[in-house]
């Protein structure tokens, strides 16, 4: 589960994967006939034992002997049969990248699932996480590869042009459904398609230094917020200058940013103008800084510089490490439009197309058992990881990850798709622009929207 944020805090997808996965998918078409799917199949490890074994009957004494009144009675006219359906029972494949913390909780989910469906086997392939995608989009292409697959949201829109994932519309329940986050869900749609199951997800929200919050209670308002700013240097705020990290305020200012169909509407209004000069007030204020130099914010938060900082969860080990009980978490504060609203992207369970459906029904049964509650508990309390499903038990598990949670009610799923490596090149550059002043700020949205759209077709 290690997301290309957590390592790089940019959650910038590599433009370079399709060019790779293109000419991969050429090369694959030629080589179909060379019959890979033995060489797949043989580097996966033998499959577990079932934990759970029935218990073996007792033999009965004399007096245990069943009298004719017990024997099977006919059944009452009118009155149909009962059909017990029989176990599920057969072999599962999942591929992975899961290590450390997130592998110990996988292998504890995997061992409840185990004791709930002692008749299935699941059989774990371990890939590195730089080697997953192209691993299993070439072994989908040759016609093998495994039953489910786990992988982060990044690659969904590769991996839907391939065809190398099964659309779920249709195929899961209803309730299963409405009891994960709705921006998780809605981050797995492509074309109004569902192509997975949110097993966790991550987002932005306010960190911030409970020792140096102005009256102790926090703002009500992102003009609070930039008020108490003015007003007391050490209740400051950080903000990293990167799209993803400031997506939140355009919502908050009542600016769009793309339509459902993925065309740039910044321009509509002047919302986004007016948060990019919000942006310029925080960083043109003594103590806070709007800058593009996320190690240097994080370095001065933790010295207590300034009161808040906005951030995800991967920064949370090395925050609390420093500031320890100092530490809270709490969802942004609203802007003069409505509710802050970051992007969420998930991590999510993949159904490989090219299995039976036989297969696609025992491995559903596993992408269930992933993004239930019980699953998620495991997850935030072993790995420490916000689950998708929400009744999962995280409060008492860690109230600062119960804070992202919180932030999860206003969130929106994070676009993907060609429009969004535009708005990672050219929306960064819009707010380098409107912080240096270089030209009237509304100008600055109006160029920026064209250039994204022009970049796009659209």
């Amino acid at each position: 589960m290690n997301t290309p944020l957590a390592q790089s805090v940019v959650p910038r997808p590599s433009g370079a994967w399709r060019a790779v996965l293109a000419a991969m998918a050429l090369i694959i078409a030629l080589s179909l006939l060379t019959a890979c799917r033995n060489k797949e199949e043989s580097a996966q490890p033998a499959a577990a034992e079932p934990t759970a074994q029935p218990a073996e009957a007792a033999a009965p004494t004399p007096q245990d002997a069943a009298p004719a009144a017990q024997l099977p009675q006919p059944t009452p006219a009118g009155q149909a049969e009962a059909v017990v359906a029989p176990a599920p029972a057969g072999s599962i494949t999942l591929w992975h990248s899961w290590s450390q913390a997130d592998g110990d909780a996988l292998a504890l989910i995997l061992k409840d699932f185990q004791q709930r469906y002692p008749d299935i086997t699941v059989e774990t392939l371990f890939v590195a996480y730089d080697d997953l995608l192209q691993s299993y989009a070439q072994a989908v292409a040759a016609g093998s590869g495994p039953d489910l697959l786990l992988a982060p949201n990044w690659w969904l829109a590769d991996l839907t042009t391939l065809g190398a994932v099964q659309p779920l519309d249709d195929r899961l329940p209803a309730e299963h459904l409405a009891a994960l986050w709705p921006a998780a869900v809605d981050n797995l749609r492509v074309g109004g398609s569902l192509y997975g199951l949110p097993t966790t997800y991550e987002l932005v929200a306010l960190y911030y230094n409970k020792t140096l919050l102005p009256g102790g209670s926090l703002p009500a308002s992102l003009d609070d917020l930039l008020a108490q700013a003015q007003q007391q240097p050490s209740a400051g705020i950080g903000l990293y200058a990167n799209p993803f990290h400031v997506a939140w305020g355009f919502s908050a200012f009542g600016a769009g940013i793309f339509d459902a169909a993925g065309h740039a509407v910044l321009d509509q209004g002047d919302g986004a103008a007016r948060f990019l000069t919000w942006l310029a007030a925080v960083n043109a204020t003594e103590g806070s800084y709007v800058d593009s130099d996320y190690g240097m914010l994080l370095d001065r938060f933790k010295k207590g510089e300034f009161a808040f900082f906005v951030d995800g969860p991967w920064a949370l080990p090395e925050l609390a490490g420093v500031l320890g009980d100092s530490l809270g978490v709490a969802p942004l504060p609203p802007g003069p439009a409505g509710p802050a609203q970051p992007w969420l992207y998930a991590d999510a369970v993949y159904v490989n197309p090219q299995a039976s459906p036989a297969q696609q029904e025992l491995a559903l049964l596993l992408a269930e058992q992933l993004t239930g509650p019980a699953a998620g508990t495991i997850l935030t309390q072993t790995a420490g990881r916000l689950p998708a499903n929400r009744a999962a038990a995280i409060d008492g598990a860690d109230p600062l990850l119960a804070g992202f949670a919180q932030q999860a009610n206003t969130a929106q799923a994070m676009p993907h798709g060609p429009h969004m490596d535009a708005f990672w090149r050219y929306g960064g550059d819009m707010i380098f622009k409107a912080l240096t002043g270089a030209q009237e700020t509304q100008s600055i949205v109006v160029e920026t929207a064209a250039l994204i759209n022009e970049t796009t077709g659209q």
